[in-house]
């Protein structure tokens, strides 16, 4: 059985909102997927996965080889087999990281291979570089290209190797293309660690990607990016790129995955991503306090975390048992009933539809009557979201980890491509929830929060430090908030076993809905799949001599951190969804979706569409863009950009900035940036028509949004405001980490540039011939144009900049 939801669409230039009803399932339902049932799935059969940590590169290895430059690691992205579901169910083929030293195994989990999905977890110390050669080896045994798992839509902007066919009559890579054909060549990859503190080369820039070293890559393919660059150009490893990362950061939960232009929802999907943590610094474990004493940075968390030195705690009990910190990654993916995975290959998935192109029609199923491009401008696979209906943790589905009486500190990860997940713990009787168990968040995105929190349905407090733990309020009636985290937010959190009998079961349960998620009330996750995340066990013979050393939550003092200081400049950023311009539809009675006409060009579509009774079909994209001014009432006016627009958010390195971003979607969008962290200063409702922030709506971050962020949520009808502040010159990107949203538009660079009025290039509070050098150097370089650069903004460095900066030789600060 369907019921209906409202999708609204605004279009705020135009001083109009569009409706289009979409059918869902109800959530008595699972979601629909793959051939594979996920209520014939076994839960709570299948031991968590721990995450081991990566080990290092061999220092002899043939890729560090002079003349190569040496890595710490050489990790490479290889296709394998998993067990993701339980005993007795296919394996899954998927993508995923691992030392390029390694064979991949017969079948992942495996001993004797370091290639996993997630993959192993790579240990880092604030203030010591890391050096990674990223190999994409998407080949097979032959030496021979993979192609990809998934379908990939050429007509949005994306990699595009063959180079060809590109929307503006040109012939390159990274564009739109009008083939609505799948791809099926080589496959770009180009790993980004989330939330690094990176220079720009090791970033991982969507259009930096490269091709696998394969045999049989078609002529005229390219092998590389428009942007493809090396923190180390000697580097010549064939289907390589060798990044490093100064960790110059507090530490931190972040985590490394694929961010291929036009393709990373596919890629993420596919498998790769792993955690990078770092530790150590002037904001690490070392520095917490307990308050039950008087000695100064006693505070203890639990441990320990997998060490090379414990071996794999996956095949060693002894090493398992005495595990309490462990890195947990939440995805949900859907399968076919040969164990593969699956992601749809045709829009028609999203309008919950049967018929995947053009009629005829099949009796009984719903009717897509629609157009796609190149007949349209609406791509033909690309889906707006997919939220899939079995829930994945540390790659097996709902798992199970048995835990001593004692407390543990999980590292969370929303690493759903669309689902934002709102999780809580209950204490479990069956399937009867018995009483709800707190999390205590003492760490977010980007290291720890200024006190811990403790977060059940709906309430959030923070603890006062001082070794009590208070009264808990009541919640408000029909609550529901708890550990909620949007796609690519981390919660590093503590759970208190300790007193429980053995035997006694503690589920995690999500209860963020099985769609577009817009904040609270709202339907909650299908109770009997979606709805439940993994379960612990109580078994008192894991208890180990050190869990009496861990410090009880309500005795932490953080290391508190300053914050970020006062803006310098203000920048007005919107968030938008597109609708067709040359599609109108109407939704029939029985839940299917008919063209009522197709105009190409026609300047009264709009009109058109609305007096025939239909809605433009939608959504076509979802777009960054900044709040204008129309040129003709004056008053303001959101200008969506896409990805191919001159870059508009410029800051100056050294400035701290302030983003008041507007969202005139109906989603919750988790808006992410590159290079920085951030911190929430607050949120606010506005009026849609005129912009202007309503009186008496200011809220303040969330408790466990105190802390430093990279990614945040930002609700619909509100202004969320964050301040940065930028120190490194260089081209990043900032973008919704909805991939399919990221993968479609919502995406933009942005630069951090050098000052115009005082170019100092080399950072020695000089202008002088130095700075001019450098300028020069990159004038003439091969590599590719270094846009900091360019100090008249023309999206060039040439001479008319070097003319600017010996005008202003000389300058001192």
């Amino acid at each position: 059985m369907k019921h209906r939801v409202t999708w609204s669409l605004s279009l705020p230039a135009l001083g109009v909102a569009l409706t289009l009803f979409l059918p869902t399932l109800l959530p008595a339902q699972p979601l629909p997927g793959g051939t594979l049932d996920p209520t014939t799935i076994p839960k709570f059969v299948t031991p968590l996965v721990i995450p081991p940590q990566m080990p290092k590169s061999p220092a002899a290895s043939p890729l560090n080889t002079a003349p190569q430059p040496a890595a710490d690691y050489n990790i490479a992205v290889r296709q394998f087999q998993q067990q993701i579901l339980p005993a007795g169910f296919g394996a899954t083929t998927v993508w995923s990281y691992g030392l390029a030293e390694d064979a991949v195994p017969a079948l992942a989990p495996a001993p004797n291979s370091t290639f996993n999905y997630p993959a192993f977890t790579v240990e880092n110390t604030s203030g010591v570089p890391t050096r990674v050669r990223w190999i994409n080896d998407l080949v097979d045994a032959g030496g021979n290209y993979l192609p990809h798992l998934f379908p990939i839509d050429q007509t949005l902007h994306w990699a595009n190797p063959p180079a060809t066919g590109c929307l503006d009559g040109s012939n390159r890579t990274d564009c739109r293309t009008l083939n609505p054909a799948n791809y099926t060549g080589p496959v770009p990859m180009v790993t980004h660690v989330h939330g690094a503190h990176v220079n720009a080369e090791s970033d991982g820039y969507p259009e930096a990607w490269w091709l696998p070293a394969a045999g049989n890559i078609p002529a005229g393919y390219a092998r590389t990016g428009t942007l493809f660059d090396q923190y180390d150009i000697n580097n010549t490893v064939p289907g390589s790129a060798f990044f490093a990362y100064e960790n110059d950061q507090p530490a931190a939960t972040i985590w490394y995955h694929d961010h291929s232009l036009g393709i990373t929802r596919v890629n993420v999907y596919a498998g790769p991503a792993g955690f990078w943590l770092i530790r150590g610094g002037a904001n690490g474990d070392a520095a917490i306090d307990n308050v039950a004493t008087a000695t100064a940075n006693d505070g203890v968390l639990p441990g320990p975390a997998p060490t090379l030195a414990g071996g794999d705690p996956n095949f060693n009990a002894g090493v398992r048992a005495a595990i309490r910190e462990i890195p947990v990654v939440i995805q949900d993916r859907s399968f076919n009933a040969d164990g593969a995975l699956f992601y749809p290959d045709n829009r028609a998935f999203f309008e919950g539809l049967n018929v995947p192109l053009l009629p005829p029609q099949i009796p009984g199923a719903g009717t897509l009557d629609i157009p796609f491009i190149p007949n349209s401008d609406i791509a033909p696979i690309w889906n707006p979201e997919f939220f899939a209906n079995t829930m994945v943790v540390n790659g097996n589905t709902w798992p199970q980890l048995e835990v001593a009486p004692a407390l543990y500190r999980l590292r969370l990860l929303n690493g759903c491509n669309s689902r934002t997940l709102n999780l809580s713990l209950f204490q479990m009787a069956g399937d009867v929830q018995v009483a709800e168990r707190p999390f205590f968040q003492i760490g977010g995105d980007q290291g720890f929060l200024p006190a811990v929190v403790l977060l059940q349905t709906g309430i959030s407090l923070p603890l006062p430090g001082d070794g009590t733990l208070p009264v808990l309020p009541a919640p408000a009636p029909g609550a529901m908030q708890a550990l909620l985290m949007g796609p690519a937010e981390r919660a590093d959190v503590l759970v208190d076993f300790s007193g429980l009998p053995d035997g006694t079961v503690v589920r995690i349960l999500n209860t963020a809905p099985d769609a577009p998620f817009g904040g609270f009330p709202d339907v909650p996750a299908d109770p009997g799949t979606t709805g439940q995340v993994m379960q612990f066990v109580v078994n008192s013979a894991l208890t180990q001599p050190t869990d009496a050393a861990a410090t009880p939550p309500q005795n932490l003092v953080l290391p508190a951190e300053p914050a970020v200081g006062p803006a310098v400049a203000t920048r007005q950023l919107t968030l938008n969804e597109e609708v067709s311009g040359q599609l109108c539809v109407q939704q029939l009675p029985d839940g299917s979706i008919t063209t009522l006409f197709n105009t190409p060009n026609d300047p009264n579509f709009l009109a058109n569409c609305t007096a025939a009774g239909g809605v433009p079909m939608a959504p076509r994209a979802a777009l960054l863009g900044v709040l204008g001014t129309d040129p003709v009432s004056g008053a303001p006016v959101s200008i969506p950009k896409l990805w191919m627009n001159v870059i508009t958010e410029n800051p100056v390195i050294g400035d701290t900035e302030e983003w008041e971003i507007f969202n005139l979607t109906m989603d919750a969008h988790p808006i992410h940036l590159h290079l920085v962290r951030f911190q929430v200063i607050n949120r606010q409702a506005f009026d849609p028509v005129t912009f202007a922030p309503i009186p008496g709506t200011i809220t303040p971050p969330e408790a466990n949004e105190e802390g430093y962020k990279d990614t945040a949520l930002n609700y619909p009808g509100q202004i969320t405001r964050i301040r940065a502040h930028f120190d490194r010159a260089g081209l990043y990107v900032w973008h919704c980490h909805i991939l399919e949203h990221e993968d479609n538009e919502m995406m933009r660079p942005y630069l951090v540039r050098y000052d115009p009025a005082f170019p100092d290039l080399n950072g020695d509070n000089t202008v002088d011939r130095a700075d001019l050098a450098l300028l020069l150097a990159q004038i003439r370089s091969p590599q590719p144009v270094k846009l900091a650069f360019d100090l008249n903004l023309d999206q060039k460095v040439d001479l008319l900049d070097a003319r600017i900066l010996v005008g202003k030789l000389g300058l001192t600060r």
